[in-house]
């Protein structure tokens, strides 16, 4: 079902990747900050929207399509510690939903560039399955257009398109994103407007992003920094699973009323 992949030599400089995955990490935990301790206080999860997108453009950018076992591994952890620890069983976690999307993005792709029948097709019936797929693994089906967003951004040339199809589709992800999350979520208007012009933001990175270094950046922050910013973009996984895995400890420790020894739910109250 997995394999363990070798050991992934990183450059001594910090990456495009370090940046912006850093940046995911922040507002990752901003975003589960509020859902464990602040959950009647919108805003918290309003910022936690602008990582999303990003770990899902991620998957569509990548070379890689592994699934390798600490992916496996990360994801049993969170399944059994949401069950320990009076949590929901599904949907199950983003990790779940990860692995799914690096199985199938590629046939998705195939299938999508056989004509504009597939291709819209495809994204119609991604917008229309968004509910329903959201109660079986986290973002549902919004994953798979965020995912063509990082495919198309690194493919476009080899696919015969150009720049233009590339920004059209990020606008148009942007507000399969966006629109879903204000509805699902109960996001006021002004949340709504701070949602889009922060997703705006992330997409238009996303949009100029490539693989490079960054040695004069190094060079100007301090080694400790330095260091830190590398740990954040390349222990993403690791992060995410012991962040998780600490904020349900805690927040059963407290004795919050959504959470209890053994008491799991089939699934969260929407």
């Amino acid at each position: 079902m997995f394999k363990v992949l070798p050991t992934k030599i990183f450059p001594v400089e910090i990456t495009s990747y370090d940046l912006l995955k850093t940046f995911a990490i922040i507002f990752m935990v901003i975003d589960h900050t509020g859902y464990y301790f602040f959950p009647d206080e919108s805003w918290w999860r309003v910022a936690g929207r602008l990582c999303v997108p990003v770990w899902f453009f991620l998957i569509g950018y990548a070379r890689s399509r592994d699934t390798g076992s600490r992916l496996w591994i990360g994801a049993l952890i969170l399944v059994t510690v949401y069950l320990l620890a009076g949590s929901h069983f599904i949907p199950f976690n983003i990790l779940i939903t990860i692995i799914i999307l690096r199985l199938i993005i590629d046939p998705l792709m195939k299938f999508s560039q056989q004509g504009i029948f597939h291709f819209t097709g495809l994204c119609f019936i991604s917008f229309l399955l968004i509910i329903p797929t959201s109660y079986g693994v986290e973002y549902g089906t919004q994953g798979i257009i965020l995912a063509m967003a990082g495919y198309y951004a690194r493919h476009y040339q080899k696919m015969g398109l150009d720049k233009i199809f590339v920004r059209n589709f990020m606008i148009f992800s942007s507000f399969f994103f966006v629109i879903p999350q204000f509805l699902l979520h109960g996001f006021s208007l002004l949340q709504f407007y701070v949602l889009f012009s922060g997703i705006a933001a992330v997409y238009y990175w996303l949009y100029h992003f490539s693989s490079t270094t960054h040695p004069v950046l190094t060079a100007k922050l301090s080694p400790a920094i330095s260091r830190l910013i590398k740990f954040t973009g390349r222990r993403t996984l690791e992060i995410y699973v012991a962040h998780i895995v600490l904020f349900q400890v805690i927040a059963l420790l407290e004795r919050q009323e959504r959470f209890g020894l053994f008491e799991w739910k089939l699934m969260p109250q929407f």
